[in-house]
């Protein structure tokens, strides 16, 4: 049997808002088996709480938004593909604030915390969305299609007119140990003058080179340079694990993905959910990876 986990103890991590300009703290919280990923806003009086579900999971352009209709939270993606990659299955987020924080605008530090906390195995399978009949959408721009495997595998590919990008394709079989060694590193990225534009017109309020791969119009920005080559590719399988995780559990399909986003994928998550193509099942496998908690050194 493939067993639920979660968190061993709190984990904390905090940096600035991109939209907001604040400083954001962020816990995470064990939870018991079959309880799922559920956000709290502990900044407001009554702590709403946003359980994570396909129909509390919005769309928006470079983001993914989790809402009650009432309440929110923003930026999401990130923590989930963290969570989803490193096959945490039950989570209590404490957000305080309206976003999670952007960080290095990868998911390493994120990855890192939950390794110093170590994971706890619960006493039930774990549950998985099996994909029964092959699908495909596009949306002009990008294409994404699904087929039904035996284990989730990302093959992504990105075409920019850029001569730091380019073409980037990657092949990615998701399992804790490659999560963490290939894709949780890899930062988000953007172009100057669009995030100049965003900040004149009050869409963003933070941010800087450290939250992200900042380019102009011939080369990166940032004085560390990239992390890797393709990181530009490997972050976008980032963003689709993470988009992934908005179904509320982890999804075994083959996916390939053409100039992709978050729209798209979300878009595509529904519909199939809606026309009957997932079936919910228990996982029976052993193949989880087991982290144990690290031992901290005396100060």
């Amino acid at each position: 049997m493939e067993y639920q986990r979660t968190v061993a103890d709190k984990v904390i991590f905090e940096g600035e808002g991109i939209y907001s300009g604040k400083e954001i703290r962020v816990e995470i919280h064990p939870l018991g088996e079959n309880e799922g990923i559920v956000f709290e806003r502990s900044d407001l009086p009554h702590r709403p709480r946003i359980k994570l579900s396909l129909k509390n999971a919005i769309a928006l352009e470079g983001a993914v938004l989790l809402t009650d209709g009432t309440h929110e939270i923003t930026l999401i993606e990130h923590l989930l593909s963290a969570l989803h990659g490193l096959q945490i299955d039950n989570a209590l987020i404490r957000v305080f604030g309206e976003e999670i924080p952007l960080l290095d605008g990868s998911t390493l530090l994120i990855v890192r915390k939950i390794q110093e906390s170590g994971y706890r195995l619960l006493p039930a399978a774990r549950r998985k969305y099996l994909l029964r009949k092959p699908f495909s959408m596009e949306n002009g721009v990008g294409r994404i299609k699904f087929k039904p495997s035996s284990r989730l595998m990302i093959h992504a590919t990105i075409n920019f007119d850029h001569p730091v990008i380019g073409l980037q394709s990657l092949d990615f079989t998701a399992t804790p140990r490659d999560y963490i060694n290939e894709i949780s590193f890899a930062r988000t990225f953007g172009f100057k003058r669009i995030l100049e534009e965003r900040k004149r017109q009050g869409i963003i309020k933070g941010g800087n080179l450290s939250n992200a791969i900042v380019l102009d119009e011939e080369k990166v920005l940032n004085k560390e340079g990239l992390r890797s080559k393709d990181e530009f590719v490997r972050h976008k399988i980032l963003d689709i694990v993470g988009d992934l995780f908005t179904i509320g559990y982890p999804l075994v399909a083959e996916i390939r993905a053409d100039m992709s986003g978050h729209k798209l994928h979300l878009d595509a998550l529904k519909t199939m959910y809606e026309a009957g193509y997932l079936e919910e099942v228990e996982s029976r496998a052993l193949t989880f990876l087991w982290v144990p908690k690290r031992k901290r050194s005396p100060i």
